[in-house]
């Protein structure tokens, strides 16, 4: 298939680094810092809106509208991108019932001028289209991205970013059998695959669900292969086969971040100076860490995908209070 356009928000390789401080059943555990890409502290969600912005602005759209949680890193990434670009932003908010501190994410909205409106959840759809309808009305070209960058655009980022994966490894003379990553809108887990799929390769990619229980997560992500593969005419055989979605370490939730995520994060950062966050990375990372001692994955070459979130992190600081002295330290090494 021909390459996509994009708008280089950042211009280079994000670093893939050896974790020397995670020692669990003889595996080496490598760590590609999609969060170090040079635009507004990175992560996933840059690698995609990249591509919208391209196709935004080549219609020539003068107000582009997102969706998103108060805390959203896609809706920060889109602020600062329209921001940059010059294009208006308008942001649609799920109402929270906590009180909002001018915090994290929703502080970076304000940094860069982004509008807000909120509905509840309930409303989002009818919002986005009575919003939509009425930007028409007034004269302007909106450009629509669903949340957390899904569509065929955020697949198709993941799909370069393995290519890039790629290229690291022959460098780094490793080769991957597994890939870990926060799994949430569906569109980084289907990109990967398919990047592996385009390869041929054994990598196993397994996305740990922040939210979204196993029967719906890997829907979203099978229906994302689906429309991808129809939209450039590829092949990717046994689809469900090739979709490993774990939905064991959610918590309550969206949101929910619990006694040993915790723990996991403040390890990270001791021993490592990465910062997680408590509701993508820092749970993946921990879902990761037990997922390889229950099923007893031995002597292998594990990436893990640090997606970004660092805002949310220090959006969630007060969680960290109670996490006491060195009790992270006996937690990963137990």
């Amino acid at each position: 298939m021909k390459s996509l356009n994009k708008i280089d928000l950042f211009n280079s390789v994000t670093p893939m680094i050896k974790l020397e401080s995670i020692d669990i059943k003889s595996n080496e555990i490598y760590m590609k810092r999609e969060d170090l890409a040079g635009f507004v502290l990175g992560g996933n969600k840059l690698r995609k809106i990249e591509y919208f912005m391209y196709d935004a602005i080549s219609k020539k759209s003068d107000y582009i509208v997102t969706y998103g949680s108060y805390q959203s890193n896609h809706c920060a990434i889109t602020a600062a991108a329209c921001s940059k670009l010059g294009l208006k932003c308008l942001l649609i908010l799920t109402k929270q019932k906590k009180q909002i501190e001018y915090t994290g994410n929703y502080f970076l909205y304000n940094l860069f001028d982004a509008e807000i409106m909120w509905c509840e959840e309930y409303q989002v759809k009818d919002t986005i289209d009575e919003t939509l309808t009425k930007l028409t009305e007034n004269g302007h070209k909106s450009y629509f991205i669903e949340g957390g960058g899904h569509g065929n655009l955020g697949t198709y980022a993941y799909v370069k970013v393995y290519e890039e994966i790629k290229a690291q490894e022959s460098k780094m003379k490793v080769n991957f059998d597994y890939i870990f990553h926060a799994s949430g809108s569906g569109t980084t887990q289907a990109g990967l695959i398919i990047g592996n799929e385009n390869y041929k390769a054994n990598t196993k990619i397994l996305g740990i669900s922040i939210a979204r229980k196993q029967e719906r997560g890997s829907k979203v992500i099978e229906e994302s292969i689906l429309d991808y593969c129809h939209k450039f005419n590829i092949q990717v055989n046994n689809i469900k086969s090739k979709i490993h979605f774990i939905d064991d370490y959610v918590g309550k939730g969206y949101g929910d971040s619990y006694y040993e995520v915790l723990q996991t994060i403040k390890y990270v950062g001791k021993n490592e100076g990465i910062l997680l966050d408590p509701i993508y990375t820092g749970k993946a990372f921990y879902g990761m860490i037990d997922y390889i001692r229950r099923t007893n994955i031995k002597g292998k070459n594990i990436l893990f995908i640090h997606t970004g979130g660092i805002p949310i992190l220090l959006a969630n600081s007060e969680k960290f209070i109670e996490i006491g002295g060195d009790r992270s330290e006996s937690f990963i090494h137990q």
